[in-house]
């Protein structure tokens, strides 16, 4: 039988066990998640006013950077099967926001859905609007921030528009916290 070898590879971690020092070394300085911004900006006035959205950045309490998917059909011509790629699939992006004292921002974002489709008792109930008038030019910039504040990177979704609005919770129970809801995003590229 033929003689077998292993190779060790040090990790800095010492015969003793872990070293915390030679952890910081290594790992040297790391992204936090509490430090990032959320910018939306909208294109067109017919939903609303940059204006309004001013003090989004300070009330998105939550953001994702959202992920991407290589879509891939299977290729079964001969031998094993082999998966080619198509296209890529954008997931939707999911914010929490919070709510001021006179609802605002849940008005707003009530406002934009009912832009997309129109709502019952309106005599255009049910149709969907075009999609230049509701999404075309709107963008969401998502920063992850440096300690010093700094951008480390920026994601730009284009033609963004919200699909759901999460319900609230009205309880006895909850008076310590403040009103907040989901929104979900979804955007072209």
């Amino acid at each position: 039988m033929a003689d077998e070898s292993i190779e060790i590879v040090s990790t800095g971690l010492g015969v003793d066990g872990f070293r915390l020092s030679s952890f910081r070394e290594q790992i040297g300085q790391v992204a936090r998640p509490n430090l990032w911004s959320c910018k939306l900006f909208i294109a067109t006035s017919e939903i609303g006013t940059q204006g309004q959205l001013e003090t989004l950045s300070f009330r998105c309490e939550k953001a994702e950077i959202p992920g991407r998917t290589v879509a891939t059909i299977d290729d079964t011509g001969s031998g094993p099967a082999l998966k080619l790629p198509y296209e890529v699939n954008y997931s939707d992006m999911e914010i929490t926001v919070i709510c001021s004292t006179d609802m605002a921002e849940r008005d707003y974002f009530e406002n934009w859905i009912n832009k997309i489709v129109y709502p019952g008792g309106s005599y255009r109930a049910g149709l969907v609007n075009y999609y230049s008038n509701f999404a075309k030019g709107n963008k969401l910039e998502l920063s992850q921030l440096g300690d010093r504040g700094e951008s480390l990177i920026t994601y730009v979704l284009y033609d963004v528009y919200p699909i759901q609005i999460s319900p609230m919770n009205l309880s006895w129970e909850e008076s310590n916290t403040y009103q907040r809801f989901n929104v979900t995003l979804n955007y072209r590229y």
